[in-house]
């Protein structure tokens, strides 16, 4: 189960039920149960191959009573869910991303074993003590570590990627078809910005590196969704406008988002793939998305990216401080020396085969059930 945002399967990013679809089909030994808010395209009880999808309805007329008008949730998310899981008699309940459940579900559900899947930092208070605590890279396991949260173990559950929906999408013809498609120039090299139009992303620095760049040899493409509403309300949507301002003065193309379905073909885009994330990234599925379709990557050293970029190696990795001018220096020199990205590209590529595969993510996944278990005197 995850946070009450994203369908399963999602309909647009939201990495975390990605992971979960991903890998509960790629389960072997185990019956996953996925619980989520309700997919305006699917039923909200359905089952494909062993995978049972559970999607939670709540009424506009509970939301708005409820909600809205008294502020109270006597019958929440949290409690449906349980609900739902009485009725299946879980052994484990893998929660994703969402801390703020675990004592209600602890209560809920006491022959349960708890593991807590954490793709972000977060600072919720949680009183119940659980199997384990995942983090999608050793970065996010230590910070919750160092803080003590309440886990008998601490372990790693790497994010992944579908290798061979990404095979084929950089062919040249590929190429050729994506950029013009959308309007984009054959005859520069891109550079290409994948995620959130937000500030903790930096797409604006991708934006500030172009205007150090030359506009008759780089174009920038962004793809990735840009927050609505007021600006007046929002320092989001603030964020976004000040960037389009920018984007004024490069050339550039906006893609905005694209179904999940559609993600691979993007990478087509560029000849460049940039991470510019001021915050400390906990992982980043762009880059290893990028790095499975053969598309170089530059990222600035931060977070967990860190453990699986090697600088010159299989990305180009950048200080965690550089600026505007920094990044732009560094993509004229990429684009200098193309043999050079092919080589780290290659690199990239065999990185993403080895270790990055959904396959694998879904046995270690299994691994940690049996651990447990084990640990609790019960066997699968």
């Amino acid at each position: 189960m995850s946070q009450e945002i994203h369908p399963i399967p999602p309909q647009k990013g939201a990495a975390v039920e990605q992971w979960m679809d991903a890998v509960a089909h790629r389960m072997s030994r185990y019956e996953p149960h996925l619980v989520s808010v309700p997919h305006p395209g699917r039923p909200d009880s359905e089952i494909q191959g062993h995978v049972h999808y559970r999607r939670i309805r709540m009424g506009n007329a509970y939301k708005r009573l409820f909600r809205k008008l008294s502020r109270l949730d006597p019958y929440s998310y949290t409690d449906r869910i349980i609900r739902y899981a009485r009725s299946i008699h879980p052994a484990i309940v893998h929660v994703h991303n969402a801390p703020q459940f675990l004592d209600a579900m602890a209560r809920g559900l006491p022959d349960a074993k708890f593991i807590l899947h954490m793709h972000n930092e977060k600072t919720d208070a949680v009183h119940t003590r659980v199997a384990a605590l995942a983090g999608c890279s050793g970065y996010i396991r230590n910070w919750y570590a160092v803080r003590k949260f309440p886990a008998d173990r601490f372990t790693v559950l790497d994010n992944g990627v579908d290798i061979a929906a990404h095979a084929s999408v950089r062919s040249p013809q590929a190429q050729r078809d994506m950029r013009a498609r959308h309007g984009i120039p054959a005859d520069r090299f891109i550079l290409l910005y994948v995620g959130r139009i937000s500030p903790e992303k930096g797409p604006d620095m991708a934006a500030q590196a172009m205007q150090r760049l030359d506009p008759g040899r780089f174009h920038l493409v962004l793809v990735g969704e840009w927050p609505q509403g007021s600006a007046q309300k929002s320092e989001r949507v603030r964020y976004a406008e000040d960037l389009r301002e920018q984007l004024t003065k490069v050339p550039h193309t906006i893609v905005g988002t694209v179904p999940p379905e559609e993600v691979p073909g993007i990478y087509a885009l560029g000849d460049l793939l940039l991470v510019p994330s001021r915050f400390e990234e906990p992982f980043s599925m762009v880059a290893i998305e990028a790095m499975a379709a053969g598309l170089p990557v530059m990222a600035l050293k931060k977070g967990g990216m860190s453990e699986y970029m090697v600088d010159g190696d299989n990305a180009l990795v950048l200080d965690a401080q550089a600026s505007a001018a920094d990044i732009a220096r560094a993509i004229e020199k990429a684009a200098g020396v193309p043999h050079s990205l092919d080589a780290i590209a290659a690199s990239a590529r065999r990185l993403v085969e080895r270790r990055f595969d959904w396959s694998r993510v879904a046995s270690a996944t299994e691994r940690l059930y049996d651990e447990v278990l084990s640990a609790s005197g019960k066997v699968m």
